[in-house]
């Protein structure tokens, strides 16, 4: 009887297993930075609709939001405004973006919710949500996301 020596795994075969563990750990990292982009889109959702309920109380029965500032006013104010009221710390994009407030130019009982700073990807990705008493969303020059409320 002839008595095989051999031992253990070729080369080949481990070069086989490496790539197959490769092609797991890029699909793996795929999958963690879409679950991490939804999140953040997720949680923009959440804020922008928490704002909107937050104001629309501010504004009381009458909705009268003549005490935010206007529209063609330095944004600034109303961001300042939100962060008095305790409504939102920071974005979940990042200090690079802001949310901000206005009063809406077009209907005297409606208000502007603005998410600024926003990637093109990311603004698109929130125009196409709803929120409650919403009538418009969009993404403006500077890929900032407006969402215009009724009153």
């Amino acid at each position: 009887m002839k008595k095989n020596s051999e031992y253990g795994r070729s080369m080949v075969e481990m070069v086989g297993v490496l790539a197959v563990m490769g092609l797991i750990t890029a699909g793996a990292f795929v999958l963690i930075n879409t679950s991490l982009k939804a999140q953040k889109i997720s949680r923009a959702d959440d804020d922008v609709a928490n704002i909107a309920a937050n104001i629309r109380l501010l504004g009381g029965e009458t909705a009268d939001y003549s005490g935010l500032p206007a529209p063609e006013g330095n944004k600034s104010e109303g961001t300042q405004l939100l962060k008095n009221l305790s409504l939102v710390s920071n974005t979940p994009f990042g200090s690079s973006t802001t949310y901000s407030v206005t009063r809406n130019s077009a209907d005297s009982h409606g208000f502007v919710v603005l998410l600024m700073g926003l990637s093109a990807q990311d603004c698109l990705a929130l125009s196409r949500r709803t929120w409650n008493g919403a009538v418009n969303q969009s993404c403006n020059t500077g890929n900032s996301l407006s969402v215009v409320f009724a009153g």
